[in-house]
């Protein structure tokens, strides 16, 4: 981490005094306003959204809707789920119970799941920011209940992905691990030490975990979409399944409120949230954007603390900008990515801070202007991205990823609809002929040039 960083997030922790945001909120809530109606359609699955700044909630609204089959619109005190944003909260749960001398991040698995392969080499600082190695490639059937020990049985059951503190890749098996051993320590599942631990004492009623045939008031109906862009009901999953990796419901109020008890050391000393907001590495010092069950990244070159969720029927993410001391929340209740809960936050912290990105618009293009970008372009050593038309659309897929629909905007721009933080610039020879792309990651500069290949 670099210090410029560590500066930011010690000032966050110590000097919480107000920030003055660059606009009036009147105009940051019409401005807000028009990019949701841009991005939600007011009949359609959608989004519930807060922001605020210090502890002052700047603007809190819904668009779309709860229900379809009852017509029954969302508003911003229903219940989502939020996938793995639950991570979160278990990471907070394991540092808090490290202040009583029940543990330590440096303690091996095997201290508390005396038989789980080498389990004696993982230490629950690797579970935590994703450096175990615990693979998620084993398979079970999704609408079948499950427990924690079911769970971890499955996961010793299957080879690592690498030697524990090697490498990073994205384990939601680890963050079951970290469900066991919580569970292990304190004698109660891992979601009832949750609520004791964090979301009773912080007052965050709507934030728990239900089972499957709970009836919860103000959930809202999760949905997706088919193969033909249609809206249908999310596939029905076991919420017992993702355990403390991503099973917890909640609202944007409390996910605000969880946000602020954590960066203002309400929820943990402050020497823990940092750990927590820090960025690790691996064994051999390769630095991760990941620190304990939050990630690190930058938002128009501004830092910010955040993480995703999604799961059947619902995508949600927040966002923190420490420098400014704002939370955005976004909580969808459609898997379909549009709207998509990351690309909004950022957008909307964005604005906030004074910082928007610039406004893309979607061009009219014939059959030439399309299949002058077909092709591939190489990203750097190892990576490329193709460039492609299917049914008339003009398509990206960077190598061993999905494919995505790009659109063309004016200045020789393409950007990806519903998102509107990346793009690229096209360049062209003295011929006009397209010979690059310059991807401007998070709308920023520098770009990074993408050589046609011939």
């Amino acid at each position: 981490m670099n210090l410029k960083w560590m500066a930011g997030l010690t000032l966050s922790l110590l000097s919480l005094h107000a920030t003055a945001r660059p606009a009036d909120d009147a105009a940051l809530r019409r401005q807000a306003g028009a990019i949701l109606a841009e991005d939600i359609a007011s009949n359609a699955p959608g989004a519930c959204v807060l922001i605020a700044q210090d502890g002052q909630v700047i603007y809190r609204t819904a668009r779309g809707r709860a229900n379809l089959e009852l017509d029954v619109p969302l508003s911003p005190n229903q219940v989502f789920r939020i996938g793995s944003l639950t991570k979160s909260f278990t990471a907070a749960a394991i540092l808090k119970l490290g202040t009583t001398g029940k543990l330590s991040v440096d303690d091996p698995l095997s201290k508390f799941l005396l038989d789980f392969p080498n389990g004696g080499h993982i230490t629950l600082a690797q579970l935590l920011d994703h450096t175990a190695g615990v693979s998620d490639a084993w398979d079970v059937d999704p609408a079948k209940p499950q427990d924690t020990s079911s769970l971890v049985k499955l996961i010793a059951g299957h080879a690592p992905d690498f030697a524990p503190g090697t490498a990073w890749a994205y384990s939601n098996s680890g963050y079951i691990l970290l469900g066991a051993v919580i569970e292990k320590v304190t004698g109660q599942h891992w979601h009832v030490a949750i609520h004791n631990l964090l979301a009773q004492p912080l007052g965050l009623s709507q934030t728990a975990y239900y089972p499957d045939e709970a009836v919860v008031p103000g959930r809202v109906v999760g949905y997706s979409q088919n193969d033909r862009g249609e809206v249908i009901h999310a596939p029905y999953a076991s919420i017992s399944g993702p355990g403390a990796a991503g099973a917890l419901t909640s609202t944007v109020d409390d996910l605000f409120h969880w946000m602020r008890a954590l960066a203002t050391g309400r929820a943990l000393p402050p020497r823990l949230y940092e750990a927590m907001a820090t960025a690790k590495a691996t064994a051999a010092g390769k630095p991760v954007h990941y620190g304990y069950g939050l990630m690190l990244g930058t938002v128009r070159g501004e830092p910010v603390v955040e993480h995703n969720g999604g799961i059947e029927g619902f995508a949600s993410q927040l966002t923190y900008f420490p420098n400014q001391h704002v939370t955005v929340v976004v909580l969808a209740n459609t898997d379909a990515r549009s709207p998509n809960p990351r690309s909004l936050a950022h957008r909307l912290g964005a604005l906030t801070i004074g910082k928007p990105y610039i406004k893309l618009h979607p061009l009219n293009t014939d059959d030439r202007q399309r299949q002058e970008l077909c092709g591939t372009y190489r990203i750097d050593a190892t990576a490329k991205r193709t460039l492609s038309i299917e049914d008339g659309k003009l398509l990206v897929q960077r190598e061993g990823g999905p494919k995505q629909p790009l659109a063309m905007a004016q200045g020789d721009l393409l950007f990806f609809p519903h998102d509107g933080t990346d793009y690229f610039q096209i360049i062209r020879d003295a011929h006009g002929s397209v010979i690059a792309l310059d991807f401007y990651a998070d709308g920023t500069s520098p770009a990074r040039r993408e050589l046609r290949i011939p």
